[in-house]
């Protein structure tokens, strides 16, 4: 019976990636617009991580995450006790947007794709939520701290508010964006913050549903 369960939730999550692939609706109204290829968005397990949206490299190639900050993404979920050889196991990847497009149409695009990161999140029901960047913050978010008080401080959302847009409580952690011109990582306290909330991510790590 769990297997069949776990074959209808990869089936109606890869119904959402057809969707997402296959919609362009934001293509005429914004400038530099990209579609990426389908992306390896890892696997549905009790740990999802949220992008502001895909930049560059991942138009380059099919995986969510790539290029440096990829990397230095897997390097803190091994420094949270994740396997060094596959260090994305049950963790599912996503994002705010699903294409690239001009900074300024960010708001535009982001409500375009809300329906799609509701269905992700949906399916997923993930038992802890990371959101990387501040546009991932502000989408997110269930409580008023500024972005910098709120990064890498855990919530349970069941303390905040009564109801979830999810309908489902779950633990939520902000994270910093992995880009290497993130001046905030530059400063060893916020460093030293960034380690200390990898206790909280271990214990969700290595876990499929």
């Amino acid at each position: 019976m769990e297997e069949s369960s776990q074959k209808a939730e990869g089936l109606a999550i890869e119904a959402v990636h057809d969707e997402i692939s296959q919609c362009r609706i934001c293509e005429s109204e914004v400038r530099g617009f990209g579609k990426p290829a389908r992306l390896d968005r890892g696997e549905p397990g009790r740990l999802a991580v949220i992008g502001q949206g895909p930049g560059r490299a991942e138009l380059k190639g099919t995986r969510a995450f790539a290029g440096q900050s990829g990397r230095t993404l897997d390097s803190w979920l091994v420094a949270c006790g994740a396997d060094a050889r596959k260090p994305r196991a049950g963790v599912y990847f996503t994002s705010v947007i699903k294409c690239v497009g001009s900074e300024g149409k960010f708001p535009l695009m982001a409500k375009n794709c809300a329906p799609f990161l509701q269905r992700q999140i949906l399916q997923v029901r993930p038992a802890l939520i990371i959101t990387l960047g501040r546009r991932a913050y502000e989408a997110l978010r269930v409580v008023d701290d500024a972005y910098e008080d709120a990064l890498c401080n855990p919530l349970e959302t069941a303390n905040f508010v009564l109801v979830t847009p999810f309908g489902f409580h779950y633990t939520l952690l902000h994270w910093p964006h992995p880009s290497g011109l993130n001046r905030w990582l530059n400063l060893p306290a916020n460093r030293e913050r960034l380690e200390r909330s990898f206790d909280c991510v271990r214990q969700f790590l290595g876990s499929t549903k």
